[in-house]
């Protein structure tokens, strides 16, 4: 019970530790930014800290007589289907996700939502607007085209395909099956706000979105469709590093 525990929530202080590490490097280096966020960079950590998660994963399905392949439950005869599933998936999330969105904006700042959006999601960009050398943003690039094969796989065995089914069978309640793992799952994502605000929007949008797959994954039973859905997701997140390296 620990291990889903520790699965639930481990990603997020190995987000903050790898980031304080990736800024402490760039520091050293001479490159000169504002702390702490630079929107182009996330990928880098996030693969950092998802070939961890995946060793750790590894780890503790093996002494439980398990392994990441079963957990997948990749069938060759239903990837068609489970393709066509994560694109039905992918827009049964997005609605309620969009929809908490605007309604936390909502929230936090009445009628006149729509002009926060920048301060909220964007922030100052004088913060992140600086010289990058030409190996960083390569660096960057390079680490965001994998990005999405590691991080959508590796979240969903995560907080769906190990956590869940556990936390269900230990609280002998669903709900609390998929709650727990949704909060870890929105916790993780809060890192990539550009402000308290955006933070607040994030984990609200997010913890949703986590309790609907958690959802979709205690009726269906399937995991790959899952991964389908999060892994078209992650590619859209994945692109920014690359547009900065076109433009340069």
């Amino acid at each position: 019970m620990k291990n889903a525990w520790l699965v639930s929530f481990i990603r997020f202080p190995m987000l903050i530790m790898t980031l304080l590490i990736f800024f402490l490097l760039l520091k050293i280096a001479g490159i000169q930014f504002q702390f702490p966020y630079l929107p182009e960079f996330s990928t880098v950590y996030f693969t950092v800290v998802n070939v961890l998660c995946f060793f750790l994963l590894h780890h503790l399905l093996k002494k439980e007589g398990r392994s990441i392949q079963e957990l997948i439950g990749f069938h060759r005869k239903r990837v068609i289907k489970d393709i066509l599933l994560g694109i039905l998936w992918l827009f049964v999330l997005y609605i309620p996700f969009v929809v908490t969105i605007m309604g936390t904006m909502l929230v936090m700042y009445g009628p006149d939502l729509f002009q926060h959006f920048q301060t909220v999601f964007i922030g100052n960009e004088e913060f992140y607007t600086f010289s990058r050398p030409d190996w960083l943003i390569w660096l960057t690039a390079c680490i965001s085209i994998i990005f999405p094969f590691l991080n959508a796989p590796i979240e969903e065995l995560m907080y769906r395909g190990y956590a869940q089914p556990l936390l269900i069978k230990r609280y002998k309640k669903v709900w609390a099956g998929i709650i727990i793992p949704a909060v870890g799952f929105a916790l993780q994502h809060m890192i990539l706000a550009v402000s308290i605000h955006g933070a607040i929007v994030y984990a609200a949008a997010f913890f949703v979105w986590g309790v609907g797959s958690g959802v979709i994954y205690h009726k269906q039973k399937r995991l790959f469709p899952l991964i389908i859905c999060h892994f078209i997701v992650n590619i859209a997140f994945g692109i920014l590093p690359i547009l900065f390296l076109i433009y340069l």
